[in-house]
């Protein structure tokens, strides 16, 4: 298997493009954001005293507030505002209603409420502007001792006024009652009366200033309209002098027309004078004249023709009684002679009946002639005025032209000053109480303040405190930086991690670590393991462990990995490398007659002085010996290089107890003469911006990072699935401890 190293490979466009998928991408995301879930979850269990503490305290101060406060009472006063005022005239305008329009209506009233001119009448209203009692319930200006209204400048009185008008608006609260017509006004003060008051006043004042308005409106109409209304006066009385003064002129006398809606009538065309109307008189007479005398020279021409013809009735009656008394007379000569008394009587009253009958032939005649020349009479008499009428009537058409365009103009001015005359009427009655305001209900006094409100208090400084509370716990992460994650070893640092250790306290580590049952082993284990698979020869040969600043746990590591290489058999040496701070001494037992690396550097003594076998110990250790002026420069001395080519002949394994990064030289310059670093990193302490500038350091020498090694984890990073089944704290090592207690002695000895 080939070497891991912290090197970019070469850039390969198909891996790219499968790596580069939108799953890919999404599961990354996805993963990304759970272990930022995870990792503030894990940061709130952590700092949950200081959560909960925060919380109290935010409770305290709600609770201290709240007693603190000024109690508060609102009344409220509620309005029905309709969009329409009850139609009461027949004329109306035509108007179509929508939604937009509503909601336009209602805002504008809402504003109208809201508005400083009806909050100065409320104060006016209720002499506010004048009440210092009024002013220090809100804090307001105080009027000076021994001033009083009368000695008030102008000047002042606006100014309180605004300063009253200005209280009002901030505690009062216009309230639309959804999908409704009413709208609640509410004011809130320490004074439960003065609540009821001001809420009532301003309702009261609000359906007074808007009547003002429409009066104003109305007022504004009806002063346009009487200036309309006297010049059409005016001018109506114009047009009709001038039309009498016209038909003066042309003798036009005209008579009324009953004129209809359809126009022709008055001004409409249809004008009749008295000419037109003795012409149409005497037309109808004539007509019947002309009938009668037609009927006359009738009747005279059948009288010629047949004389019997006009009195025929009576003539054949009397014919037929002189048959009879021919018959009876005949009958009596028969019998008597023609001198007896009754024959004679008989031809007597025969000789009567044909005078009569030749008298009815003749006058029948007569009376025909009679009536003939009657009717021709008076026809010529009536068509011969008639004619006389006509010449008239046509002399007076061109006039009637210029008569009706007369009368029309007087028709139409009389017709626009009756309109405004009605309208002008109708406005004054409009304007006379007409309101589309009224009050629903009144305010009450309240009987218990609204605010402060202990509940609802406390709630919001339990989610103030909450929101603090979160708010440091972020900042807190994000200042922290530190490795709570071990999987974010791949994800930030592009390292593979090759093992995690556990946190211990108070054991001793030389019995944890030869227990196979416990956790510690078991971890190093692991790491022995992912170390054999690095190269295809198994574990690197030549190795050394580092960290970017002291006491991340590289030591420990160094120790318990020679030992589980002891364990396989190898020969194992460990080198503590680290001559300013060495740290082995505290593991195990050496010998302090025994030479050091410092010494072998420095040229004194041969490589096999060096090496010891520490007491119970599976491997070989050369300690670090005295602390040398100049560390550096021996580690990159040509005799370090030949010590290690000399052990790596004689030795499977050589692990090198390497210095900190940060702020020496000394592990860049011993990576250049091992195979690889294996980099240990303390969880949930440091920055990983010093990681990130440690690993910049070894990478500038071309030092091969095999990987990393978490170590030092505990309770907080359970959460990453990290956990183990020890008594996690937050102390050090066990050997810490041990070390701590020899330097306390060793003072002890000195005093």
């Amino acid at each position: 298997m080939n070497t891991i190293t912290y090197e970019e490979a070469p850039f390969d466009p198909a891996a790219a493009a499968a790596i580069d998928t939108p799953m890919a991408r999404a599961r990354r995301f996805d993963e990304r954001a759970l272990s930022l879930a995870e990792r503030y979850w894990q940061a709130v269990l952590n700092r949950r005293l200081m959560i909960l503490g925060i919380v109290l305290v935010a409770m305290v101060v709600g609770v201290i507030v709240t007693l603190m406060a000024t109690p508060q009472y609102r009344a409220t006063a509620r309005l029905e505002i309709a969009r329409n005022q009850p139609k009461v005239l027949s004329v109306q305008g035509v108007e179509v209603e929508d939604r937009g329009r509503d909601i336009q209506f209602y805002e504008t009233q809402y504003q109208l409420l809201r508005a400083k001119s009806l909050a100065e009448r409320v104060a006016r209203a209720l002499s506010l502007q004048n009440d210092d009692s009024f002013f220090a319930k809100f804090g307001g200006p105080k009027v000076e001792e021994g001033a009083s209204r009368k000695t008030r400048s102008a000047a002042d009185q606006a100014a309180r006024l605004n300063d009253a008008a200005g209280i009002l608006l901030r505690n009062v609260e216009i309230q639309p009652v959804g999908n409704s017509n009413l709208v609640d006004i509410r004011f809130s003060s320490p004074s439960p009366d003065l609540s009821a008051r001001v809420a009532n006043a301003w309702a009261q004042e609000f359906i007074q200033a808007n009547l003002e308005r429409r009066f104003t409106a109305t007022a504004d109409a009806r002063g346009f309209l009487e200036q309309r209304l006297s010049q059409l006066r005016t001018r109506l009385e114009a047009s009709e002098r001038e039309l009498v003064a016209y038909a003066t002129g042309k003798g036009i006398v005209t008579l009324s027309s009953g004129g209809d809606a359809s126009g022709k009538g008055k001004g409409g065309g249809g004008e009749r004078t008295l000419v037109m109307d003795d012409l149409a008189a005497l037309n109808s007479a004539l007509a019947q004249a002309t009938s009668e005398r037609i009927s006359a020279e009738a009747a005279l021409r059948a009288a010629v023709n047949n004389p019997n013809a006009p009195s025929q009735t009576t003539i054949a009656s009397l014919r037929q009684r002189r048959a009879e008394l021919a018959g009876r007379y005949a009958a009596l000569l028969t019998k008597f002679q023609p001198g007896y008394p009754e024959a004679e009587a008989l031809r007597t009253e025969i000789l009567t009946i044909d005078q009569s009958i030749a008298a009815e032939q003749g006058r029948s005649r007569s009376d025909a002639e009679a009536a003939y020349r009657g009717a021709l009479a008076k026809e010529n008499e009536l068509r011969a005025r008639f004619e006389t009428l006509k010449t008239s009537y046509n002399g007076q058409r061109n006039s009637m032209i210029e008569y009706q365009i007369l009368d029309r103009e007087v028709d139409t001015n009389r017709q626009l000053y009756d309109s405004l005359l009605q309208r002008y009427k109708e406005i004054g009655v409009v304007g006379v109480g007409s309101n589309n305001v009224s009050v629903v209900d009144l305010a009450d006094v309240p009987g218990l303040p609204y605010d402060p409100d202990l509940a609802t208090n406390l709630a919001i400084s339990v989610l103030l405190g909450l929101v603090l509370a979160a708010a440091l716990v972020v900042i807190a992460e994000e200042v922290d930086q530190s490795l709570r994650d071990p999987a974010d070893v791949q994800r930030e640092l592009g390292l593979p991690l090759l093992g995690t250790i556990p946190r211990i306290d108070d054991k001793e580590v030389g019995g944890e670590l030869r227990d196979k049952k416990t956790q510690l082993y078991e971890s190093y284990l692991a790491v022995r393991t992912n170390l054999s698979f690095l190269t295809d020869h198994g574990a690197p040969g030549v190795f050394m462990l580092t960290s970017s600043r002291p006491n991340e746990g590289k030591s420990l590591s160094a120790y318990a990995l020679a030992r589980l290489f002891g364990e396989t058999g190898a020969k194992i040496v460990l080198i503590d490398a680290d001559m300013r701070n060495t740290r082995l001494d505290d593991l195990m037992v050496l010998d302090p007659e025994r030479p050091g690396l410092s010494n072998y550097l420095s040229g004194a003594i041969d490589a096999t002085e060096i090496l010891q076998r520490p007491e119970g110990q599976n491997f070989e250790m050369i300690a670090a010996g005295p602390i040398p002026p100049n560390a550096a420069e021996l580690l990159a001395s040509e005799r370090f290089r030949n010590l290690l080519a000399q052990l790596r002949e004689s030795h499977d394994h050589v692990i090198i107890d390497a210095p900190p990064v940060l702020g020496l030289a000394d592990a860049p310059l011993l990576s250049r003469s091992v195979d690889g670093v294996l980099f240990v990193i303390e969880s949930n302490v440091g920055k990983l911006r010093l990681v990130r500038g440690a690993l910049k350091r070894l990478e500038l020498p071309g030092a091969k990072i095999f990987g990393a090694l978490v170590t030092k984890l505990d309770a907080r990073n359970m959460t990453y699935g990290y956990g183990y089944g020890y008594g996690y704290g937050y102390g050090g090592y066990g050997y810490g401890r041990a070390r701590a207690a020899k330097e306390a002695a060793a003072a002890a000895e000195a005093a």
